[in-house]
């Protein structure tokens, strides 16, 4: 992840703000029309901070109980150390609610935090964990979550993946299992799958022919009515500039088949790592938010899963650009959840809901149509200038 001095230091010089409007004009094929989707609250992004609400952090985790449709956060980093509070949020009364656990995981931050749904439980692996000496390391102790009890529970599997944060993971239903791809150890980027099967506690590899190239801090989801995986973007430290070089790819794995394919997609979002990455049923998107690549992101696309196309949703208004935030979709209250992240102007601890498209019919924010046209536009103002002292080779966050 980063800390102030010794990895992410951010300056701040008098130079040329460089700010992207996006048009476009192709039509998008969604299985749902969108002017269908009925919502309670207006279309677009609102800004729904709370008070109370967790502090300002990054590099948090939070997962979605569709069966008690709240949202959990484990874990994040408040710019002094690695945290481990537990946070509720109801996205209906747009409330957070911080909980007090008699036991709880050593603090960390970017762990692995997946939402069992047959067992009703939230499941974490790994992260980074801060020693006081400043030293940091990777962890490799396996947790569960039940929220119906608030109450932590350290699992002793016989066999575990090696120690690791920032990986890509998602939970499949119907396999019944977690599944975990790559991630960072402090010093190499992982390229290994692992599966977790919460109904025995057991990890075990899951080697194929064919993977996605060693990455960490891309983002995965899972599609029950296909049943695949579908992993986008990251970051692989190679290149002439390593800790710049994030990806644009995207795969897809099924686990019946044990099969993992690119997708050859023509447009889309560009090279990132650290998004919002959330499936929503209802229209079969994918949505995708924010990030880092070169710059911090404030872009909202989404990824039709039944014609494997990118839409570019980006609206007029946005919350402040950031990565490393914590989100997910919410499907009671339809509408896409963000909590705070590394921003231009440090952390943040802001929370918005991005609606769909309004209720009285056509759409206007979520218009099918794919950007093709991009216009930048240099105004005078403050850049924010990123120095990497620290990279990966500390915490991991970029």
């Amino acid at each position: 992840m980063l800390s102030v001095s010794q990895r992410l230091s951010v300056g701040v010089v008098v130079a040329g703000l460089v700010c992207g409007a996006f048009l476009a004009i192709r039509p998008s094929s969604s299985s749902t029309p969108l002017s269908e989707l009925a919502i309670t609250v207006s279309p677009g992004w609102t800004d729904v901070s709370p008070s109370p609400s967790p502090p300002a952090m990054a590099g948090e985790m939070m997962a979605y109980s569709s069966k008690a449709h709240r949202f959990v956060l484990f874990g994040g980093w408040d710019a002094v150390a690695g945290l481990n509070g537990t946070w509720v949020y109801d996205p209906g009364n747009r409330t957070w609610t911080q909980l007090h656990p008699d036991i709880s995981p050593l603090g960390r931050g970017d762990e692995m935090f997946v939402y069992d749904e047959r067992a009703n439980i939230f499941i974490l692996f790994g992260g980074w964990h801060e020693l006081p000496n400043g030293t940091y390391i990777r962890l490799a102790d396996t947790w569960v979550f039940s929220l119906e009890s608030a109450t932590w529970t350290e699992r002793h599997p016989a066999v575990s993946p090696p120690p690791r944060s920032d990986s890509e993971v998602a939970y499949g239903p119907l396999a019944d299992a977690v599944l975990l791809v790559g991630g960072f150890n402090g010093t190499d980027y992982l390229g290994d799958v692992w599966a977790y099967a919460p109904s025995n506690d057991s990890w075990f590899p899951r080697p194929a022919a064919v993977e996605p190239s060693p990455r960490a801090d891309g983002r995965m989801v899972y599609v029950e009515i296909q049943d695949r995986f579908i992993l986008f973007g990251g970051n692989d430290y190679s290149g002439p500039n390593p800790p710049n070089h994030h990806l644009a790819d995207a795969w897809t794995y099924r686990w019946s088949s044990n099969v993992w394919k690119p997708l050859s997609i023509i447009g889309g979002p560009s090279a990132r790592d650290y998004p919002i990455f959330s499936f929503d049923p209802a229209t079969n998107l994918v949505f995708l938010n924010g990030g880092f690549g070169n710059t911090i992101l404030d872009d909202l696309w989404a990824f039709d899963v039944t014609s494997d196309a990118w839409v570019n949703l980006t609206p007029a208004r946005s919350p402040p650009p950031r990565y490393a935030a914590a989100g997910g979709f919410d499907l009671a209250n339809n509408v896409l959840v963000v909590f705070s992240g590394l921003g231009n102007t440090g952390l943040l601890a802001d929370t918005w809901h991005y609606s769909r498209a309004p209720s009285s019919g056509a759409p206007v924010l979520l218009s099918p149509i794919v950007a093709v046209v991009v216009a930048s536009v240099s105004v005078a103002g403050i850049a924010i200038v990123f120095r990497l002292s620290r990279r990966r080779r500390a915490r991991g966050l970029m």
